[in-house]
């Protein structure tokens, strides 16, 4: 009696690790992909600035930043709109 449930315990075992998935070996081609991606870093500012982005034209809630720092590559967080100012103005890096 135990002989044929251990039986269908590893058949059973043998079909899940085969028939759901396991793992696949990355095609060369996949791995190459990764070297060769045109996706480049954005060239670090030469100025420095902070412009911040509101959702009014009183200028009280905040939803977006452009932000800049000499030899720091450029930072965009959320939105930007018509309704902006800048906390830090634009200067040139030396």
């Amino acid at each position: 009696m135990r002989v044929p449930i251990i039986g269908g315990l590893m058949l059973v075992a043998g079909l899940l690790s085969v028939g759901c998935g396991g793992t696949e070996a990355a095609s060369v081609e996949e791995q190459s992909s990764f070297d060769t991606r045109a996706d480049a870093l954005p060239p670090p500012c030469d100025t420095s600035y902070d412009l911040r982005f509101y959702s009014e034209p009183e200028m009280i809630n905040q939803v977006g930043r452009d932000l800049c720092n000499c030899g720091a590559p450029f930072v965009h967080q959320g939105t930007r709109t018509v309704y902006s100012k800048y906390i830090r103005p634009e200067t040139e890096c030396f």
